[in-house]
């Protein structure tokens, strides 16, 4: 028997434990699968190891009157298997799975947001700090200093003067600081975005190299550069509204920016990644924002379930 064909019943059989009427037999018939080849036991291990505790199937809608009737329609079945098998692939890491299906920030920073939540925050200083969707920071805002520390996501920061005493925001890839105005920050895994919307920013990065931003310009630098300054287009903080504004943008990006609002996964064929796209979509609504994006590209948006989307092009 193929490897593949092993894998699809060990999905089967765990879809099936899912199901309120699995009887005594049915577990003794399982036993005897599980126990008949050791690949079985293998496939079955590893299935539970990296799927099964995030709660796959229930977090892509799975519900057990959903298992019942699609493990009676074959067709639907080998989809759904598909589904569940492309996550518990090992293509890419736990840590991936989690965040696509349910996302789990570092529940030990002083400050985060879940999935399609937005947070504003006064600190003691007077400062004001909105967190965007899945996102997670520490802060150290006391008599000597006034940090934050952006573990995940985005950030807005209305940084109130105080004298002398710079408000900084650090990231894996560096540190921004100003005395005074609004800044956005974003962290990403490569690199750290900037924006000053009202602000003088000084950027330092982790090894180094420094540079300035005037209001009105944004960059973004890794741990051993700076990218080019460019000027603002005046929409970048739109998030904070509940909206991304994208002027001429890469499709990816727009469907970067819903990703953090919507529960699941939600995927782009990379054949029509580039396609650019203009035009302000609700954050709130993502299933409105696909929609449009739908009528005004040559795109098909796939619902397999609420959890699970794809879009592609046009066949």
């Amino acid at each position: 028997m193929s490897e593949e064909k092993i894998v699809e019943q060990a999905i089967e059989w765990m879809l099936r434990q899912e199901l309120p009427d699995f009887t005594n037999a049915d577990r003794a018939a399982f036993e005897h699968w599980r126990t008949a080849d050791a690949r079985h036991e293998l496939a079955f291990a590893n299935l539970n190891q990296s799927v099964r505790q995030f709660d796959v199937p229930r977090q892509l809608g799975a519900t057990t009157e959903v298992l019942r009737v699609t493990l009676q329609q074959k067709k639907d079945r080998r989809k759904t298997l598909q589904r569940i098998a492309a996550l518990a692939g090992l293509s890419v890491g736990a840590a991936v799975l989690v965040n696509q299906v349910a996302p789990i920030l570092d529940m030990n920073t002083d400050l985060r947001t879940g999935t399609g939540e937005r947070q504003t925050f006064t600190l003691a200083d007077g400062s004001v700090l909105t967190l965007n969707a899945r996102s997670s920071a520490d802060r150290w805002v006391d008599q000597g200093r006034r940090l934050i520390r952006l573990a995940a996501g985005e950030l807005q920061i209305q940084v109130a003067s105080q004298a002398q005493r710079p408000f900084l925001i650090e990231t894996a890839h560096g540190k921004t600081s100003t005395l005074q105005g609004t800044l956005l920050v974003r962290s990403l895994a490569e690199h750290t975005e900037v924006v000053s919307l009202q602000s003088l920013a000084s950027l330092t990065t982790l090894n180094g190299r420094s540079e300035q931003l005037q209001a009105g310009q944004h960059t973004w630098f890794n741990r051993d550069r700076v990218a080019p300054i460019q000027a603002n287009r005046g929409s970048e903080n739109s998030w904070v509204d509940g909206y991304y504004t994208a002027f001429n943008a890469p499709l990816d990006d727009v469907i970067g920016a819903l990703r953090p609002y919507r529960r699941g996964v939600l995927r782009v064929d990379p054949a029509i990644a580039q396609l650019r796209v203009s035009g302000a979509f609700p954050l709130d609504d993502t299933d409105n924002a696909l929609n449009a994006l739908a009528a005004i590209l040559p795109v098909a948006v796939v619902r397999f379930t609420p959890y699970w989307v794809t879009i592609s092009a046009l066949a």
